[in-house]
């Protein structure tokens, strides 16, 4: 599980492993507060002080440090500090003071958000293909996890498993409740059996999608609310169209 905390706020035992993700040590902090420093995965520093100096928005700000993750070794780091959070808890850490304007919380859902914007190649972040003819491709399924009185919630832990192969995406709710995660399937693909888990909850679907449209985006929506788990398809597209706007 990853998650993302400021650096100057108390360490806790829950947080787990602590990585450090600034390109400069920050002032006061001892290096006994952290265990790992992943200083590539910082803001780089031109784009950090235009953006404090509003010489660019949040959003481009955004773009440029998710489309900076393509490039060693910030690609390396993050699969590294990936593969950390599939063992086990890691929190990673910055100075920033406003989370919602910050790159520590872009990397809890930046290999969902890289895959959706296609910054990615289609072959990367993909698992072995089970047959050389199988050409795979981004399968996205999002939705929002809320409580049965519509409060959105935040840092649920989702999982998409493919029943045919195993193979696991995982997934994690922001603060809006919503989750993005990208599995990837071939078009002999059509119709397989989707496991699709937020913590004891869960629901089997079926991938549909055309497969011999190549340009579409294909997915699904999968919705938690309380106890109950909803597909809606419908609302695929305009979701992911709402969530890479923001």
């Amino acid at each position: 599980m990853l998650r993302a905390k400021r650096v100057y706020d108390k360490p806790e035992r829950s947080d787990g492993t602590r990585v450090l993700v600034m390109r400069l040590w920050p002032r006061g902090i001892k290096k006994s507060s952290v265990d790992l420093w992943l200083k590539e995965l910082g803001a780089e520093i031109g784009n950090l002080r235009a953006f404090k100096a509003g010489r660019i928005g949040w959003p481009e700000m955004r773009r440029r440090y998710l489309t900076g993750l393509r490039r060693e070794p910030a690609a390396s780091a993050f699969k590294r500090l990936r593969a950390m959070a599939k063992r086990g808890r890691v929190t990673v850490l910055c100075s920033c003071a406003e989370p919602k304007r910050c790159h520590r919380n872009l990397l809890r859902g930046a290999r969902g958000v890289i895959m959706a914007m296609g910054l990615l190649t289609p072959t990367a972040w993909a698992p072995p293909a089970q047959a050389e003819h199988e050409v795979q491709f981004r399968y996205t399924v999002l939705g929002y996890v809320k409580e049965v009185s519509g409060k959105p919630r935040k840092g649920v832990a989702l999982e998409v498993t493919r029943e045919k192969t195993g193979l696991s995406y995982p997934g994690e709710t922001d603060a809006s409740g919503l989750y993005v995660i990208v599995t990837r399937l071939a078009d002999e693909s059509l119709g397989e059996r989707l496991l699709v888990r937020a913590g004891p909850r869960s629901l089997r679907i079926a991938a549909q999608f055309d497969p011999a449209d190549h340009a579409a985006e294909r997915g699904t929506r999968v919705d938690f609310t309380g106890d109950k788990a909803t597909e809606r398809p419908g609302l695929f597209r305009t979701t992911l169209n709402q969530f890479l706007s923001k």
